[in-house]
């Protein structure tokens, strides 16, 4: 009989993992004096404290849930204003004269189109920080069904603004799934991590950036001008996600509140070890271990507090630059350039924009291959070896840019197709799903909303930014600009390698095996 051991202080040291929430862990001291009280205690039976527990059919119809009524609309409405573009300037252009018979200038409804787009942005970081505010007070599953009535009603906005000729509800329609989207971002990584077994937390924490990188594929081949990206179906094209949301809705029935949620910040421990029992479709008595070592605490987390407790400091701090470096990577610049690319390639208008989809698929599968293997690795050695094999390929893909311009070396353009392919395979293998759950593995359950609301503010801020800068940059460096995306990527290598704990293997090597 094997039992992993740890003493009171290890725990409150570690009680940033959420490792610790799930793994068989059991304080020896407390265990003998519950032991000692309740000779029944645990059925009197350390058997089952060997068991990993299994994915349960709750467990996946909440994981399809939460992709169709979070994940990917998020995804969707991030990839969809890219390709009509143009189509969609001049329905405002059109509309505008038709209701306030005014005559925009290209440079007006240039700006225009850039807070119709950039409102998004700002939804999502409005949306990051109301995050973990509504997660704790309404609970994960009454945040889940706010996410979800915020999706439908920007759904049919989408559609009633051509009808309407109202470009009015199509900036609110932005906005709002913008907010579902920021909303999304910090609290379904956090929810599904919550609800998974311990042994398959890594493949939990990456669904969701599999329903996020679907969303992208999926608004990028129906934006294509002989699908739904044309004049006469954009209003389809922007609103499609709500009938994704109309499947989901029937789920909520049978989706569970967190059990760790209920334990820690509710404190309704039965209500708690229920729900437990229901997601894992185990008895009570067999389950109850998961939650036995959960932190309870009367105090309200604030993120004052979490900025003041050492652990939960760091942990703050090590996701949002982890975050930061994954949007200051040059991920967006890669795919801005990749139809430019595929172009001077040899390629026509419309073989560059399969390309550029073909891009986006390459990251889509990488990611859904990444959760076969995601917990067989380290988290920290994942962001490393897929940090590392980026910085090559921008570097590469920049020389191959500098060459091209001279035009000194033929074929250099498949050279460059070369790069980008690359570049987005490897980015899915560690920088592109781990920053979206790493947060929720550093830290307990208390002030783990505050951390993950500042994950999806982080990610928002960085997009905002990397959108607002580029075209500067890229007017100013030209050639070189990705120049500045390599230099924080080493950054991110140096930082993980130096400050960023293994939150996969740290309790496997701490801990002791008694038999």
């Amino acid at each position: 009989m094997r039992i992993i051991l740890f003493n009171k202080q290890f725990l409150i040291a570690k009680a940033g993992t959420s490792n610790m929430e799930n793994e068989m862990v059991i304080n020896k001291d407390n265990y003998n004096q519950k032991k000692e009280l309740d000779p029944n205690y645990l059925l009197g039976d350390q058997e089952h404290i060997d068991k990993t527990t299994k994915v349960s059919w709750i467990l996946v119809i909440t994981t399809i849930s939460t992709s169709l009524g979070c994940s990917i609309p998020a995804g969707y409405n991030t990839g969809v204003v890219n390709a009509p573009a143009e189509i969609l300037k001049q329905w405002c252009n059109e509309t505008i004269i038709q209701r306030y018979y005014v005559q925009f200038s290209p440079a007006q409804l240039d700006g225009l189109w850039s807070i119709l787009v950039s409102v998004f942005l700002i939804g999502g970081i409005i949306g990051g920080v109301a995050g973990g505010k509504l997660a704790n007070a309404l609970g994960r599953k009454g945040t889940l069904q706010i996410i979800y009535l915020i999706n439908l009603v920007s759904g049919i906005l989408f559609f009633s603004s051509k009808s309407f000729a109202l470009v009015e509800l199509f900036f609110i329609a932005r906005f709002l799934s913008g907010l579902s989207a920021g909303l999304t971002m910090a609290m379904v990584p956090m929810y599904l991590l919550e609800l998974s077994p311990a042994n398959k937390s890594g493949l939990f924490g990456v669904m969701f950036t599999v329903g996020l990188n679907f969303g992208v594929v999926l608004s990028q081949f129906l934006g294509l001008g002989n699908i739904l990206g044309n004049e006469s179906s954009w209003h389809y094209l922007f609103s499609l996600y709500g009938g994704l949301v109309l499947l989901a809705l029937p789920t909520l029935k049978c989706i569970p509140e967190s059990p760790k949620y209920l334990y820690t910040v509710r404190n309704e421990h039965s209500k708690a070890l229920s729900e437990l029992s229901n997601l894992r479709g185990m008895p009570i008595s067999d389950i109850s271990w998961e939650l036995e070592n959960l932190l309870v605490s009367s105090e309200r987390w604030t993120l004052r507090k979490v900025i003041n407790e050492p652990s939960s400091r760091k942990a703050i701090i090590i996701t949002c630059i982890i975050m930061l470096g994954q949007q200051l990577s040059g991920i967006n610049a890669v795919f801005y350039y990749s139809t430019s690319i595929f172009r001077n390639a040899g390629m026509s208008t419309a073989g560059a924009q399969y390309g550029n989809l073909g891009a986006g698929v390459i990251n889509f599968i990488v990611t859904i291959l990444s959760t076969t293997f995601i917990d067989n690795f380290g988290r920290k050695t994942l962001l490393l070896f897929s940090s590392t094999i980026c910085v090559f390929m921008l570097t590469a893909l920049m020389i191959s840019m500098i060459l091209s311009s001279i035009g000194t070396i033929p074929g250099i353009s498949y050279l460059l197709i070369i790069f980008v392919i690359g570049y987005v395979l490897f980015y899915g293998f560690g920088l592109g799903p781990i920053p979206f759950f790493i947060g929720s593995e550093l830290t307990d359950v208390g002030p783990r909303p505050i951390i993950m609301s500042a994950m999806s503010v982080a990610n928002w801020s960085g997009n905002f930014l990397v959108g607002l800068t580029f075209p500067f940059v890229n007017l100013v460096l030209k050639q070189y600009s990705f120049l500045p995306f390599i230099v924080f990527t080493v950054f991110l290598i140096i930082f993980t390698w130096k400050v960023v704990p293994e939150t996969k293997q740290s309790l496997g090597q701490q801990s002791t095996d008694t038999e």
